[in-house]
């Protein structure tokens, strides 16, 4: 990669802007003559432009090499610049091929830029054309569902947005997946400068089109950028498809707080009838120091009771340690930010949860080794914490007794008596340190589990799980 080429870039586009001699290229001619000839619906070929252009230029593809340019090479692509521009400004969509001709314009003077990086400097002295109306146009007549899709894929993006609409967003998962777009200028191009010129446009544009299509097409334009912009958006999928970006958003755009931008979005799905389908879809399996991780807490803290809910639903009862001390951190920052009152409905929703699912006895195939870690353990311990200390001393008594008289009952077979044994002492745990932490404890979850002797550690079949 050569390091000089987006200052060479930014340099050649800021002399185009300014008065000097321009050049039309050979090949712009051509290409708008076939273009002419097509049929009215017909789709510009930006492929066979920019090989056109590889041919009447052929020093463009270079410039990611450590190639130094001419003196003619580099005038000359000043001129060509400067003589798009011109003619951009120039032409009149309202007259007979206007409409093509600015299409054609726009597709070779985005195929001659290096990653935006010269659109993107001279943007400002556009800002007061007629671009930005002409771009609108030229994009809401775009032909959203790909040329190259076979049959069974467009059934499959009709099926995916149906049930986006329905609120699942973990179809968008899906479709980011399956729809790998080749993006070319003739795409690339407008969109970016909708976005330079006139970002409120752009994001009316994506509203009105309500295709996933389109917003895979502007993430993909706008990459490190999306995320910020998915603000300004009233577009809860595209909001969703924006966070792909967000990482990139971190490393390569330092002035942009990725936590902070991540924790308003989720604060503007919050209001909407999508925000638990958000949830189902990125909360199942949380990953700790991630920006989704940080800015869930922080969002936690500024909302309710039917968004705690949705968020505590939404996380898989998983039985591993990871897990239990994820969703700790979480709520132990959320408890930090909020009344008693208010953290004691989060520790009744998530007992609620806790209860129903009884760590997978309802499961097909449901076994337990030794008393269980999950999920839960925190919050259900901290719904403990509250009970009065009467009661919770008697559950505790009774559990006790049931696990000391496990042998009196019956059951089918060996693993069916362990694993009841197992449940009960998972749930003994979180009554005890349920007490424990009414005591003062400062310690977040309870012990890891151990074997109350060696005897039953052999008659029990205790495993470490």
């Amino acid at each position: 990669m050569n390091p000089d080429v987006y200052e060479l870039t930014r340099t050649i586009f800021l002399q185009a802007v300014q008065p000097g001699p321009s050049y039309e290229p050979v090949c712009f001619a051509t290409e708008l003559a076939k273009f002419e000839a097509q049929a009215e619906d017909s789709q510009l070929d930006a492929k066979g432009i920019e090989e056109a252009l590889d041919a009447e230029l052929p020093w463009r593809n270079h410039l990611y090499q450590s190639h130094k340019l001419q003196p003619e090479e580099y005038d000359t692509w000043i001129k060509v610049i400067r003589w798009l521009i011109q003619s951009l400004l120039s032409t009149d969509i309202e007259t007979k091929g206007g409409a093509r001709r600015f299409q054609v314009l726009l597709t070779v003077l985005g195929a001659l830029d290096v990653d935006f990086e010269g659109l993107n400097t001279i943007s400002e002295k556009l800002s007061d054309s007629p671009i930005s109306r002409i771009i609108t146009l030229t994009l809401q007549a775009l032909r959203l569902a790909p040329e190259n899709l076979d049959p069974q894929s467009k059934e499959c993006l009709q099926k995916i947005s149906s049930e986006v609409k329905d609120g699942n967003l973990k179809m968008l998962q899906h479709a980011q997946r399956l729809f790998h777009l080749r993006l070319q200028s003739d795409i690339q191009t407008p969109i970016f400068l909708l976005w330079k010129l006139d970002p409120e446009k752009l994001a009316h544009l994506i509203k009105s089109h309500d295709s996933i299509i389109f917003d895979i097409l502007v993430c993909t334009v706008l990459k490190a950028n999306a995320p910020l912009f998915a603000l300004q958006v009233d577009s809860i999928p595209f909001k969703f498809i924006s966070m792909s970006w967000l990482e990139i958003a971190k490393s390569a755009r330092t002035q942009i707080d990725a936590i902070k931008v991540h924790e308003k979005i989720l604060l503007q799905v919050a209001k909407t009838p999508y925000w638990k389908g958000w949830m189902q879809a990125t909360c199942e399996h949380l990953v700790a120091g991630t920006e989704h991780y940080q800015a869930l807490a922080e969002a936690l803290t500024q909302l309710a009771e039917p968004q705690w809910r949705d968020f505590i639903f939404a996380l898989a009862p998983s039985k591993s340690k990871s897990s239990a001390e994820y969703v700790a951190d979480i709520l132990v920052y959320v408890e930090s930010k909020l009344s008693c009152a208010q953290a004691k409905k989060i520790w009744s929703i998530a007992f609620e949860r806790w209860e129903n699912w009884d760590y997978g006895m309802r499961e097909r195939y449901y076994f337990l080794g030794s008393p269980q870690v999950c999920t839960f353990d925190f919050p259900v311990a901290k719904y403990y914490s509250h009970m009065p200390t009467e009661e919770r001393n008697e559950l505790e008594q009774g559990l006790q007794a049931e696990i000391l008289h496990i042998e009196q009952r019956w059951f089918s077979s060996e693993s069916e008596l362990c694993t009841e044994r197992n449940r009960l002492a998972s749930r003994l745990r979180l009554v005890r340190h349920g007490s424990a932490l009414a005591a003062g404890s400062a310690d977040t979850l309870p012990a890891p589990a151990q074997p109350d002797s060696e005897y039953a550690e052999v008659r029990y079949r205790w495993s470490i799980s």
